[in-house]
């Protein structure tokens, strides 16, 4: 910058330095947010003008054109120097006209330490959205009509983005990435703009929150969760692995292993692309996954002898292709060693085996696939399965990885009231290495298959007290 230099009114036609002007970023600890400005040096003094962050639309780009602008009007003359900055007030005294990009900040700071790094990537998802609409507003200004207009808009760009999508699709060109945002995605937006403005209310910059009420909610209807039937899991496992024999080697990672895991060991896909070497312990029957960092995030997910034979056979043929197998290389490894990409597994892997699949099952005049097969619908895949083998609910809860039992009993519901199933499959998919060959016979209140024409195939959800797997 150089040393600063103050003219001097006795010193007549002494010429102040050339204004200068320099761009700086700041990397925030979350890992996603850039904060841009400027320092610019005018007439001998210093002055750090704040432009933005990348969530509120900043860019490299657009902040030199920013800098650029300010430099034509100083050298226009037209420049007005901003005001000296106030004294900060203490960290836990929100200012009056704070905008809601500074509030939600602080508050987000505050919040972030206390809660799972799972919701904290779930609660940055919303505080984007919430940024890019909200964060010029001051916070005392909002009102219940701001409120309702971002509720609008984001219906608004998801009907765009839908028209996109199927714009595309007749096309034949590749659609957006991004999902349209549902209802309940909508809400859960609302909620926690809800929760930072009753942070305002406490600190008497708003006398009533406006996000609260479900008036400012869309109506939200309860999801009917789909998940495959046993033969579709077979069929889908078949058709990946007919898929890997007809591509090169240097293409094969495992499509079928993959999916058996997701499908009958329940995993959330970030945490099946994560596990390493080290974390599959197939003479005792269990895959470690989760967060790798602390001990406390991770769990053991019991293989059944089903998935347990699909990784001893994927373990093989990996190294028979000569990929790494070191105990910190990844379970699915790539050509190079290196992990697979999650896009790439919810987006082409699944389609294209759920085309293949049900392609075959069409030509055998079985029931097709259910819509939108996701990663997330072969992780429920598992939760039904296990239910309809009689696992105990909170067994399930443990393999997923679940604290709420929200989705394990919604899915408890479902696979009850389903009159038949193939029992013998269900059970081969499904068994353990110390339980019987044929599936155990019993009937209670809860028979999830209903009478069968082999009563030793029928199957009830377990009534244990204990919670012992039988």
């Amino acid at each position: 910058m150089g040393e600063r230099v103050t003219p001097r009114a006795d010193r007549v036609g002494v010429v102040p330095p050339r204004a200068t002007g320099t761009i700086e970023t700041h990397a925030w600890k979350d890992g996603r947010t850039v904060s841009y400005r400027a320092r610019v040096r005018f007439n001998g003094q210093r002055y750090r003008l704040d432009f933005g962050t990348n969530l509120e639309g900043w860019s490299d780009e657009g902040a030199a054109v920013e800098l650029e602008r300010i430099m034509g009007q100083i050298a226009r003359g037209t420049w007005q120097p901003p005001a000296p900055r106030r004294r900060a007030q203490a960290p836990d005294t929100p200012a009056g006209d704070e905008t809601f990009h500074v509030f939600a900040s602080r508050w987000w700071q505050d919040k972030q330490p206390t809660i799972a790094a799972k919701t904290r990537e779930d609660y940055l998802w919303r505080l984007g959205h919430l940024l890019a609409y909200f964060h010029g507003f001051e916070v005392r200004e909002i009102t219940v009509h701001h409120v309702d207009r971002f509720r609008v808009s984001k219906v608004r760009e998801r009907k765009e983005l839908e028209d996109a999508i199927a714009a595309a699709r007749r096309s034949g060109a590749r659609p957006p990435s991004r999902r349209p945002l549902s209802n309940r995605s909508i809400n859960m937006l609302i909620v926690l703009l809800g929760q930072i403005l009753d942070d305002a209310v406490e600190h008497e910059l708003l006398e009533v929150n406006p996000a609260r009420g479900k008036k400012r909610r869309l109506p939200a209807v309860k999801a009917h969760r789909n998940f495959l039937e046993p033969d579709m899991v077979v069929d889908l496992l078949d058709v990946a692995g007919a898929w890997e024999r007809e591509l090169g080697e240097h293409q094969r990672y495992g499509r079928r292993a993959v999916l058996a895991t997701l499908a009958l060991g329940g995993p959330r896909v970030a945490e099946l692309i994560a596990a390493d070497r080290a974390r599959i312990d197939l003479p005792g029957g269990r895959l470690r996954v989760g967060d790798s960092k602390t001990e406390a995030g991770l769990r053991d997910i019991e293989l059944t002898m089903y998935l347990a034979g699909e990784l001893r056979a994927h373990v093989a043929t990996m190294a028979a292709l000569g990929r790494p197998t070191g105990p910190r290389d990844p379970l699915f490894p790539t050509r190079t060693g290196g992990r697979l990409n999650a896009s790439n597994l919810r987006t082409r892997l699944l389609a294209e085996v759920v085309a293949r699949a049900n392609a075959k099952r069409s030509s055998e005049g079985l029931m097709l696939l259910p819509d939108n097969v996701t990663p997330h619908t072969l992780r429920r895949t598992f939760a039904s399965l296990a239910l309809a083998a009689g696992r105990d609910p909170r067994w399930v809860m443990g393999q997923i990885g679940h604290t709420h039992a929200g989705l394990t009993l919604s899915l408890y519901a479902q696979v009850i009231q389903r009159q038949r199933q193939n029992v013998a499959l269900l059970w081969e998919l499904m068994r353990f290495p110390d339980e019987p060959e044929q599936p155990p016979s019993r009937r209670g209140p809860f028979d999830a298959f209903g009478p069968t024409n082999d009563p030793s195939a029928d199957l009830a959800l377990p009534t244990d007290a204990d919670g012992t797997r039988r």
